[in-house]
């Protein structure tokens, strides 16, 4: 009878697997992310939207560690839309 390892690497893909319970199981890990980005209304939303309607999306940026700055960039970029669209709005009630 042959015994298994109780882990293994598969040069074809190069992840690394562990035997647990009878079966092999990669080694996978979440990639910390570089910086923390304070995430705003926006983003929240936005988050919260992705996790609901494109969730292969939001892991892909959640375990790349990409999602923090993503949730960041974009809630900026709302930020300056809405400053944007209020001013034009402002202006032409005066005007």
């Amino acid at each position: 009878m042959t015994t298994l390892k109780n882990t293994l690497h598969d040069s074809n893909n190069g992840l690394d697997y562990t035997m647990v319970n009878g079966y092999y199981l990669p080694n996978l890990t979440v990639a910390a992310p570089t910086e923390q980005h304070p995430t705003g209304r926006w983003g929240r939303l936005h988050k919260r939207y992705l996790k609901e309607h494109h969730p292969i999306r939001y892991n892909q940026l959640l375990l790349s560690g990409e999602l923090g700055s993503y949730l960041a960039k974009l809630d900026k970029q709302v930020e300056e839309q809405l400053a944007l669209t209020v001013r034009q709005m402002r202006d032409s009630a005066v005007g």
